[in-house]
């Protein structure tokens, strides 16, 4: 059962540079319409959990090329990510994409800022410098 202080707990979690923003109204925006049971509602938070989550950025390069080695990709990543960390497979991709110019027109940055899985939202001031 979902409880909100556990959802509050998780989606603090996501948060790590500011887990104040995590306050009631968001909390709310996640729970009532789970528990309201709106279908639609229900159905994302399922297939969150449950589903295939489809193909992976690095598919996505390989099955279109022609329009990801052109398209300008910035990236704001979170430090602290714990849902897609940097270290991680995705990560590691776009660091070596833009460190060895994978696609060779230097059209893919990042920029690492200190926050969690939600940068915009957990430090926008960073995540905004570089836009």
């Amino acid at each position: 059962i979902v409880t909100k202080e556990l959802l509050k707990e998780a989606l603090q979690s996501l948060y790590v540079h500011s887990p104040h923003r995590v306050d009631a109204e968001l909390v709310d925006s996640f729970y009532y319409p789970a528990k309201s049971g709106i279908d639609a509602s229900v159905e994302a938070i399922r297939q969150i959990y449950t589903n295939d989550a489809g193909l992976t950025p690095m598919e996505y390069h390989e099955k279109y090329p022609a329009l990801l080695n052109v398209l300008p990709i910035h990236l704001i990543w979170g430090l602290e990510d714990v849902v897609t960390p940097i270290d991680g497979d995705v990560g590691t991709f776009y660091c070596d994409r833009v460190a060895n110019n994978r696609g060779g027109k230097g059209n893919t940055s990042i920029d690492v800022v200190v926050s969690g899985h939600l940068p915009f939202d957990d430090n926008p001031e960073k995540s905004h410098e570089g836009m």
